[in-house]
């Protein structure tokens, strides 16, 4: 089962996945501080509306977490222990340095201890930056995974069921977060203000998301089928689903009066789902226009930025201050405002991917952006029952994946 799993071949898709939920994460980010730059309710709509749809972010990067792990561990040995030291020098150790990093940089003026107390609180509760609630949850997830490949592993055999009560859950718990929660009375309350604080960074709030990830790594091979056999009405759902999205956002805006771009709600969990759907085939598509080596073309490209993505993730918000500090508010006013947000934007997005990149090929500093630097890996030791020249070949692509499940997202 070990040997296996070692040959499993390496999942392209989840490169482009991966870099563009991650460009939409900052698409997000940036739309929502620059909201400000519109003078009119019309244009206020309609960059929330942008926001609104640009939400399924958080929910694709569930499905990969769980994606990778599952793929990778589920045929092997899994040792708990080796997992979770490997997971805490990938994402606590980076994680724990940038939320540093945001506090000081958020501080106006601390004292050393002051600066401590909130650096560590900022690490626990993932509240350093607005971004960084993610990577809380991932570690959550590390702590779990144990237990959730032994339950995903049990319930294998009975897929669609497994699915269609996790995915009743989730719309249930979205239903309350949004209508009950936060917009009825308990959200006056002290318990329901703690819980609308920080209900974004606990991990079973995204329940449905972890399972659809792992039962698609286990039957990889017949939902590429499907997939492949369902094209049509896989861009027919994403449209009616994008048109059903922005139609229930206006009516949330105009006439209900509701927070229409809260993450937590049913439309964007349901959104999530089409979006996720859409994407794993458009990818697939992808990875099967091979070149010349067998590989899809531009697979360089987009592994080189898949590797970056979780620095991206990490840095933009720090870009996006100095953005919106030094480069917004020079912007020319007679320039229209979605010249100003692109612009944003694409600084914002550039200079983040571009720094990642930088660390990720500098030793040490590329512990930063949760990747070991080529030249400070060890090399395996061969064993008599296996050569290395036979080892290298077999270990490759499952090595590629496995760290590919240790980016975020």
């Amino acid at each position: 089962m070990a040997s296996e799993s070692l040959r499993r071949p390496y999942v392209y898709e989840l490169d482009p996945l991966r870099v563009v939920t991650a460009f939409c994460v900052v698409a997000v980010h940036v739309l929502g501080f620059t909201l400000g730059l519109n003078q009119d309710d019309i244009g206020v709509w309609i960059q929330n509306a942008f926001v609104t749809i640009f939400h399924f972010t958080r929910y694709v990067f569930m499905f990969v977490t769980a994606f990778a792990l599952v793929y990778v561990y589920a045929g092997k040995q899994f040792s708990t222990k080796s997992f979770w030291i490997k997971r805490g020098v990938a994402i606590l150790l980076p994680y724990s340095i940038w939320s540093v990093i945001y506090t000081i940089w958020n501080a106006s003026s601390l004292s050393p201890l002051p600066l401590l107390q909130n650096s560590i609180l900022n690490i626990l509760t993932g509240s350093a930056s607005f971004q960084l609630y993610y990577i809380l949850l991932t570690i959550q997830f590390y702590i779990l995974f144990p237990l959730f490949l032994l339950f995903i592993k049990r319930v294998a055999h009975h897929p669609w069921i497994v699915l269609g009560i996790s995915f009743i859950i989730e719309m249930a718990v979205l239903y309350f977060d949004f209508y009950i929660l936060r917009l009825g009375p308990l959200r006056l309350t002290p318990t329901g203000k703690f819980i609308i604080q920080y209900q974004d960074r606990f991990v079973l709030i995204y329940q449905f998301y972890f399972v659809l990830g792992g039962l698609t790594a286990l039957y990889l091979p017949q939902i590429r089928a499907f997939l492949m056999r369902s094209g049509q009405w896989v861009i027919a759902s994403a449209i009616v689903g994008l048109t059903i999205l922005l139609l229930n956002y206006t009516f949330q805006v105009l006439i209900y009066h509701q927070p229409a771009t809260a993450v937590l709600q049913p439309s964007i969990g349901f959104f999530s789902l089409i979006v996720i759907v859409f994407a794993f085939w458009l990818a697939y598509r992808w990875a099967l226009s091979t070149d010349e080596q067998g590989h899809p073309k531009g697979h360089h490209f987009w592994h080189t930025l898949s590797d970056a993505s979780f620095g991206l993730y990490l840095i933009h918000a720090l870009t996006l201050g100095m953005a919106l500090r030094w480069m917004v508010p020079f912007l020319p006013v007679a320039w229209p405002v979605v010249v100003r947000v692109l612009l944003t934007y694409l600084v914002t997005a550039g200079s983040g991917i571009l720094l990642s990149i930088f660390f990720m090929k500098t030793p040490f500093l590329s512990r930063l952006v949760g990747r070991i630097h080529p030249s400070q890996r060890k090399a395996p030791s061969p064993t008599p029952a296996q050569p290395i020249a036979k080892l290298q070949p077999e270990t490759s692509e499952a090595k590629r994946v496995e760290a590919s499940s240790l980016r975020s997202r």
